[in-house]
């Protein structure tokens, strides 16, 4: 298999290209990314790799050339989405479009996997795939608008395509990332307060990198169309991460401080993954104090060394 990832140098695109590596999946890797200033041994886990936007016309001649796109670039902030819904869209709903309309026209037979996220539903959950779509941020709108684009292109064309919403994902490879559980680990390794926005006691999916990497591959496997709801199933406050990190805090006990909520911010989510479950044969693997400190490891040996 030729498969084509774009987003290949952010968070989860590394951590899928090192998973499929280690698992032996048979794939040539080829990665699409405009993040310029990463390390080479970013690029490395690649076979190919073209530097510069998944949808200029270089960037969508390699897509089509793959059996199969995983579709992981994105403007994923929701708190950047808030200053600019406009750039957000573009990025998330017109450049993915353009991606899948030139597939549609010049590799039909392309399998197309999306990265898409439960903020296209303010439902507290669990949310499933029935979840009426309602989003609390342009972030999640523009994720929605492209879901149905996929859909559209699926009924109108017979566009192989599957939309995987991803709950709250944390892992190693997330130095650019934001979040809960990135932010946290380097506020502990520089020895400062953990900074809460909000009360804390907002609820979050909280789902291992590896875990999402393996659904992404059972997908890939079993051509998977259609929508599935990606987590964990288990809801856990930010409080209680805050908590997690305390007792991985030996000799210290950090503070944990308060800030404003979030614009945007769903207050509670929870994902319902038996679809997945069935038809992925999807079961998650590692419990979040483990995901936890093996993160916390990571940003260890890079932070500190």
């Amino acid at each position: 298999m030729r498969l084509v990832i774009t987003g290949a140098l952010g968070f989860i695109g590394q951590n899928l290209a090192h998973f499929l590596r280690r698992s032996g999946h048979p794939a040539t890797l080829v990665g699409i990314d405009r993040y310029r200033d990463g390390p080479a041994a970013e690029r490395a886990v690649f076979d190919q790799f073209h530097s510069g936007c998944f949808a200029s016309d270089e960037g969508l001649a390699l897509a089509a050339s793959g059996d199969a796109v995983v579709h992981l670039a994105a403007q994923a902030s929701v708190r950047e989405s808030m200053i600019d819904p406009i750039g957000t869209f573009e990025t998330n709903a017109a450049q993915s479009l353009r991606l899948i309309d030139h597939l549609r026209r010049h590799a039909p037979n392309t399998h197309f996997v999306f990265a898409s996220t439960g903020a296209v539903s303010q439902d507290a959950g669990p949310m499933d795939e029935s979840a009426r779509p309602n989003p609390a941020s342009p972030y999640g709108a523009s994720k929605l608008c492209a879901e149905a684009m996929l859909r559209a292109y699926a009924s109108a064309w017979g566009l192989a395509a599957v939309s995987l919403r991803f709950s709250n994902v944390y892992g190693p490879h997330s130095r650019r990332q934001g979040g809960v559980i990135p932010q946290f680990c380097r506020q502990m390794l520089e020895g400062s307060c953990l900074r809460i926005n909000g009360d804390g006691r907002q609820t979050r999916d909280y789902i291992y990198v590896d875990d999402i990497s393996q659904a992404i591959a059972a997908a890939l496997e079993a051509r998977a169309e259609g929508l599935f709801q990606l987590g964990t199933g288990v809801r856990t406050s930010v409080m209680e991460v805050a908590e997690i990190f305390r007792t991985l805090a030996p000799g210290r006990m950090p503070e944990v401080v308060h800030g404003p909520a979030l614009a945007g911010e769903i207050r509670n989510n929870l994902a319902n993954i038996a679809h997945a479950r069935a038809e992925l044969g999807f079961v998650p693997q590692h419990s979040l104090q483990d995901g936890i400190a093996r993160t916390l490891a990571w940003y260890q040996s890079e932070l500190v060394g």
